[in-house]
């Protein structure tokens, strides 16, 4: 009876600390409102977005060094096709969301969406109204002096030179990029509404790659968004030090591929023989009319239409049959 009397105190008291150490909700109100200000607040949690700060583990400096290395073959390209000197220079290299790159641009725009072949997905350049105008004036013969019509940077003339700059710009993005991997830019469409992106999460990263240009009296900005996830084929060579993948060991590979690509079965075919005849005689033929042709003297042997072999055609056990002479299909 005894022991059963301490539980039941204890058991009592335990259930009055719960109830002493529960907070009100008038002492709640309190606090929130009596909240400190200045030095004070420093230790104070605020909310913070993960999605709008994301954190990137993976740096690609190799990327950097190729955009400053783009400036002078882009230059060079550039000063070629307007046959007049101009100044560029690499103003930049950072990490945005999607959404944000694309609210940061004009509206209307003059976009290129471009591939960079053999990497998968769309990446895209944006040149400043502004100074398209410039070089579009330029190119015609003109000072360089940018029209004052914004509008115009999305008429037919301007849509035209954009598609041949991109020319020139690719092939000094391209010059530069072969130390990490061969590249080649090819331009899939022209856009001009920045709000009107296809596909893809607003979400994802871009690195947004600018390039100051100056021609004349006029400047602007051109800006390669290339979502981050174009490079993941190559990310090794971007992330490593002078622009080499890191090795991997494929010995394990090797005998399986080589194996599989042995037992491999393909099609082999020879032309004996071909006539050639005009259209006219070709629809005048009729049952029993003969093409003549002359017997092949060596013949080649085809895998699909890769030439492989030279022969000559006969028979072997009462078969017709090509003897391999060479290697050489020609």
């Amino acid at each position: 009876m005894a022991a059963s009397s301490d539980q039941g105190v204890a058991t009592a008291a335990s259930g009055g600390a719960r109830e002493r150490s529960a907070i009100s909700e008038e002492e709640v109100s309190a606090l929130l409102e009596n909240t400190p200000s200045g030095p004070a607040a420093a230790g104070i949690a605020r909310p913070f977005d993960f999605a709008a700060h994301r954190i990137s583990r993976t740096s690609l400096p190799v990327l950097e060094t190729i955009c400053r290395e783009c400036v002078e073959p882009t230059r060079t390209a550039l000063t070629a096709l307007l046959n007049r000197p101009l100044e560029t220079s690499f103003t930049g290299l950072a990490r945005q969301s999607t959404a944000d790159a694309f609210a940061e641009l004009p509206a209307p725009a003059s976009i290129a969406v471009i591939r960079l072949k053999p990497l998968t997905g769309e990446a895209r350049v944006v040149i400043d109204p502004p100074l398209l105008l410039a070089m579009v004036d330029a190119f015609f013969g003109g000072s360089g002096r940018p029209s004052a019509d914004p509008q115009a940077a999305v008429g037919p003339a301007a849509q035209r030179f954009l598609a041949l700059a991109m020319g020139a710009l690719g092939t000094g993005f391209a010059t530069a990029f072969a130390q990490a991997a061969p590249l080649e830019v090819e331009t899939v469409r022209l856009e001009t509404n920045p709000r009107a992106r296809r596909g893809g999460d607003a979400q994802d990263t871009v690195l947004v790659a600018r390039f100051g240009v100056e021609i004349g009296t006029a400047s602007g900005e051109i800006r390669w968004l290339l979502p981050e996830a174009l490079f993941a084929p190559i990310r090794e060579a971007l992330a490593s030090e002078g622009g080499k993948p890191v090795p991997r060991p494929q010995a394990a590979w090797a005998p399986l591929l080589g194996a599989a690509l042995q037992a491999a079965e393909v099609e082999a075919r020879a032309v004996l023989s071909e006539a050639h005849i005009s259209i006219g005689a070709l629809v005048r033929l009729a049952p029993g009319d003969v093409i003549p042709i002359e017997p092949p003297q060596h013949v080649v042997l085809l895998a699909g239409d890769i030439a492989l072999y030279r022969g000559r055609f006969g028979s072997s056990n009462g078969r017709n049959a090509v003897k391999i002479l060479s290697r050489e299909p020609v």
